[in-house]
């Protein structure tokens, strides 16, 4: 029996033992002091046989084939802590910041700083671990976007008998911060990339506190296209050069904080900020670089610039993903503060997480699955129920988050916050939806230098009333040249996938004598300032039919038939009466804009940024003895935009414009200079010449070229002075070969010597953290410089806006 007994027994010791080796284990990792969870911890098992990183979430899970016996705990700016198991799974670690500050660079015997080596090898290897090289990829995304509020000032709130009003506000609102946030939004979304650049996102479900029905989806588009891959990628609205780009190891400092093996791996944790002494737009913060492909694991980043009006800081984590082991983004976060506000007494801030799932790099995707709209959200993604969201959070809704919706609900219906987005969505489209009609609001109230003051009325018949016919009018009444403006139009739309529609259109209105007048065109309130300094105009009655589309993905096409009857006011004395002249013309017109995607969002289709040039070409038809046409011509007018970015000098962008008129044409059919000179406008017009008044030339041809060259802050910034130098140069060249009827030769110039003229910009010297104003110099010179030499000098004021 002993000789069966204690075989067993040491068998079921063995076995006991066995199973007290833990294998697996998992936890959170935390600031010991602010019990804030910490990202990207490496964490490595059994002196580097196996390891990983926590998650945005401070979560890790490792698992190992052999017994896991100590994990060691490493963060930069933290003490690294090690822990011996015995048979726990479950290993929650506090981490105690590091007295000491980053580590400065230690140079090797070699002369060479360690980290450089890496960062080339990193670099080296961009085009490999880029992910739009890809011939193609799908995934899905949920995320969360929080705004929040932090205390911003330290008061004792002991006696509340003696709290003042101010105080009084500030405890309401930490209390009400304790138990919710300010704001909480969901979604998730299908995303769809084709190479070289289709691309698809569709928002399936959307969840907004306070919103019953909302019409817009949160997706990290600006977190999720940051890549430090790129050479100057774009880091929220601004572009910034990369760690990574070429030749970086001349302008950053690096410094190799962390080496840590993990299995047959090594992760190099590098931080890297711009050297001191180096003038350009940067970043700062930590790579994490495998030698695994030496890509990219794990991205912290932030401006540099201590100036910057936002304090905005970006996560990224990518994992080995896919049968192709591909290094691909599966983490994201993003934090955006302003500093300048203050709410009560707190700071507010906003925070967007996106996790990625459903990684597909071999998806059977075709050009035909991608069309314009690039963003776009399904009828019923507020219907989804909450299973739904459940299946794609990395964890369930904290207490906290469950009572902001519940509570930003109920507030919503008693507010009708819903009204009051729809009041924002008919803002931003320049309408005010009454039922079935939409005011337009860009009819209501214009300044001008020719009008003065012009009040007025237009509406049109919106979904509610047809999805295929679209009907409106306008009135309008200007005080200064005391003339009544007013117009009616119809449209059907006869495909909506192509924009195919026919439109005809009447109106009594002004236009410009010389003007350009080119269909789709993006007009804004910042970029449309020309025409308010015109001091003379032309009253026209106008009546057209056309026929526009697209004729393919990025071809925009519209053809058009139209009778004026022009009256300038240009070259004809005060008190004579206006001569008339009649036109009948048939137009062409195309616009070709690679690459140019849209977003349908707030229940409307809206352009979205693209660095491809666009180019516009129309083609006119003077009709003599055609619907009462009097003249016998033809037009033609061609112009490109484009930009271009270095990573040394900065965002280069040109406008390429040029016409010529053959035939029988009368003078405002000519092309007038363009400029955009009047001594009463203080304002830079952004379009045209600056020194240039708006009639000073007339040409039957022409050329123009407008570049302008932004250096950013490259050459002037310290503590006080820290404005986006911009400079500026504008040439044209023009003639005039055909007589001109009805208007004196003495009063035309045609440009044909070449008209130039410079300036500098300095933008941003008074901003804040969404707009900025500025001042411009511009400096006339040439053939056509005046006498007086501060007569060549116009000097305007700038205004941009951050987003």
């Amino acid at each position: 029996m002993h000789r069966f007994l204690i075989p067993f027994l040491y068998f079921i010791l063995v076995a006991s033992a066995a199973l007290a080796q833990v294998r697996s284990v998992r936890g959170v990792v935390r600031d010991a002091k602010t019990n804030e969870k910490l990202a990207f911890v490496s964490i490595a098992a059994n002196d580097g046989e196996t390891g990983t990183t926590t998650n945005l979430e401070g979560q890790y899970q490792l698992r190992h084939s052999k017994p896991i016996q100590t994990l060691r705990f490493s963060y930069v700016g933290y003490e690294p802590q090690i822990v011996y198991l015995d048979s726990q799974q479950v290993i929650n670690v506090y981490l105690q910041p590091s007295a000491a500050q980053l580590q400065e660079v230690v140079v090797m015997g070699t002369g060479e700083n360690p980290a450089h080596r890496i960062i080339r090898l990193a670099t080296q290897n961009r085009d490999r671990n880029t992910i739009d090289n890809l011939p193609a990829y799908t995934y899905r995304t949920y995320n969360k976007f929080i705004v929040t509020a932090v205390d911003a000032k330290e008061i004792d709130l002991g006696d509340t008998l003696r709290l003042s009003q101010q105080d009084s506000a500030y405890l309401n609102m930490r209390n009400l911060l304790a138990k919710q946030h300010l704001f909480l939004m969901e979604s998730i979304t299908d995303y769809a990339y084709l190479k070289p650049d289709k691309v698809k996102e569709t928002i399936l479900a959307t969840r907004v506190s306070g919103l019953q029905q909302p019409s817009f989806g949160v997706v990290a588009a600006e977190s999720r296209d940051f890549s430090v891959y790129e050479d100057m990628p774009v880091f929220f609205g601004k572009r910034y050069l990369s760690p990574l780009s070429p030749g970086s190891t001349r302008k950053y400092d690096f410094v190799l904080q962390e080496t840590n093996i993990v299995g047959q791996d090594t992760v190099f944790v590098i931080s890297y900020k711009p050297e001191q002494g180096k003038n350009f737009e940067g970043l700062e913060g930590l790579l994490y670089i495998n030698s695994n492909g030496w890509a990219v694991q794990n991205v912290l980043a932030q401006s540099a610039a201590n100036d910057d009006k936002r304090g905005i800081k970006l996560q990224q984590r990518f994992e080995r993903t896919s049968p192709q082991n591909r290094w691909f983004l599966t983490e994201l976060d993003a934090e955006i503060t302003i500093p300048q506000l203050s709410f009560k007494g707190h700071q507010p801030y906003g925070r967007l997480r996106t996790y990625i799932t459903n990684i597909n790099i071999n998806p059977n995707l075709r050009k035909s699955d991608f069309g314009v709209i690039a963003l776009a959200q399904k009828p019923d993604a507020h219907l989804q129920p909450d299973q739904l969201y459940q299946q794609y959070r990395p964890d369930s809704l904290t207490a906290k988050e469950q009572f902001t919706y519940t509570r930003m609900d109920s507030v919503g219906r008693a507010d009708k916050l819903d009204r009051t987005i729809r009041l924002m969505e008919y803002l931003i489209a320049k309408q005010i939806s009454l039922g079935p009609i939409s005011l337009d609001i860009n009819r209501l109230f214009k300044v001008s230098a020719f009008e003065g003051v012009r009040l007025g009325a237009g509406a049109h018949t919106n979904g509610l009333f047809s999805e295929r016919v679209i009907l409106g009018g306008y009135w309008g009444y200007g005080f200064k040249d005391e003339e009544a403006k007013y117009g009616a139009d119809a449209a059907v739309i006869l495909h909506k996938p192509s924009e195919l529609q026919v439109k005809a259109i009447y109106f009594e209105d002004v236009l410009e004598p010389g003007g350009r007048r080119l269909p789709f065109q993006q007009k804004s309130l910042f970029t449309d300032l020309r025409p308010n300094l015109l001091t003379q105009r032309t009253y026209a009655t106008h009546k057209s039919i056309a026929l526009s589309g697209r004729l393919s993905r990025y071809l925009q096409a519209q053809t058009q038939l139209r009778q004026e009857q022009h009256r300038p006011t240009l070259f004809t004395p005060e008190d004579a009466p206006l001569p008339k002249y009649n036109l009948t013309e048939a137009v062409v017109s195309l616009r070709y804009a690679y690459g140019e995607k849209y977003m349908q969002q707030f229940n409307q289709v809206l352009p979205m940024a693209s660095e491809y040039p666009v180019l516009w070409l129309q083609y006119t038809r003077g009709l003599d003895g055609v619907l009462n046409g009097d003249y016998s011509y033809n037009k033609y007018e061609a112009r490109l935009e484009a930009s271009a970015r270095h990573r040394t000098f900065g965002q280069s962008s040109i406008k390429l414009t040029a016409g010529l008129v053959d035939g029988d044409a009368p003078f405002f059919m000519l092309f007038n200079g363009f400029g955009s000179n009047n001594p009463n406008y203080k304002f830079y017009a952004a379009e045209g010449f600056e020194t240039m008044r708006p009639y000073e030339f007339f040409s039957d041809r022409y050329a123009a070229l407008l570049f302008s060259q932004n250096f950013g802050k490259r050459f002037l910034r310290n503590s006080f002075f820290k404005p986006d130098v911009i400079v500026v140069t504008n040439i044209g060249f023009g003639d005039l070969k055909q007589a001109v009827q009805d208007v004196p030769l003495a009063e035309i110039n045609s440009m044909r010597k070449g008209f130039y003229e410079s300036g500098l910009i300095l933008n941003n010297v008074i901003s804040s953290a969404f707009t900025g104003i500025g001042v411009g110099g511009f400096y006339r010179y040439g053939p056509y410089a005046f006498d007086e030499e501060k007569d060549n000098l116009r000097v305007k004021l700038t205004l941009t806006v951050a987003f």
